[in-house]
């Protein structure tokens, strides 16, 4: 009911943005959160319908999926943002990345954690496969994650939150995508997906879905996107907890 609440909240805003005069003079964040949440839970509706009646689980069909999230994101989705931005969003987003050298050192440090995560995803499957078939990890492996996650947010919390913004709406959108591909089978990394994660459930996850790490990423950017004017305040106001509630 929450999710769903929230996901109504942000169209109603999303389509009186559109219609209304206030295109372009807000900022581009907050439209990118709003398209990108959207375009997100309306691709799942239409390939969740699609899917119902195809098998996803073949080469056909997996080549529709790319073609038609290809196709809604640069033909009808991009533009959407466009219209809202008055500009480019993909020129946009590069000179928003470019534009402080502290972006770049965040972006450098962020892209190294990913490359831990990924080995440490990888390092348990190796073990996996050597020492047991029925080997799970440890409640304490799981938790690398959790330090990942608040090694990522407490430096953008601090030097650069506009870019944290930007960030975990782009990771958000990943995340969601990669769930589609693992959940549909979609080849070819839907079985990878499945039998590198299949490792890290537990009994959170024990419907078909997988979503404890995007709740994880929503409730610590849940406070950054709600209240990103407070969040850009400065340090000695009675606000300065505020972006931090996730991470704590």
């Amino acid at each position: 009911l929450i999710v769903l609440g929230g996901l109504s909240f942000v169209l109603n805003q999303l389509i009186k943005r559109s219609i209304g005069s206030a295109g372009g003079t807000g900022d581009p964040a907050d439209y990118l959160l709003l398209v990108t949440l959207v375009a997100l839970v309306l691709l799942g509706i239409i390939f969740s319908i699609l899917f119902f009646f195809l098998d996803s689980n073949t080469w056909t069909s997996s080549l529709f999926f790319y073609m038609m999230t290809a196709v809604l994101g640069l033909g009808i989705f991009l533009p959407w943002l466009q219209l809202l931005i008055k500009k480019h969003p993909l020129f946009w987003l590069f000179e928003f990345l470019v534009q402080t050298r502290t972006r770049l050192y965040l972006l450098t440090s962020w892209i190294l954690l990913v490359l831990f995560a990924c080995a440490v995803v990888l390092y348990q499957n190796y073990r996996r496969s050597t020492e047991s078939k029925k080997h799970q990890v440890s409640t304490v492996i799981r938790k690398y994650f959790h330090f990942l996650a608040v090694a990522t947010y407490v430096p953008g919390l601090i030097y650069d939150r506009q870019l944290l913004f930007v960030a975990s709406v782009v990771c958000l959108a990943v995340f969601v995508l990669l769930e589609y591909v693992r959940y549909f089978r979609i080849k070819p990394l839907g079985h990878a997906l499945r039998n590198l994660l299949s490792l890290f459930v537990d009994e959170r996850d024990s419907g078909p879905l997988i979503l404890t790490h995007i709740y994880l990423l929503l409730g610590m950017s849940l406070p950054v996107w709600l209240f990103p004017r407070f969040c850009a305040s400065s340090l000695s106001g009675p606000s300065t907890l505020l972006p931090y509630c996730g991470v704590l």
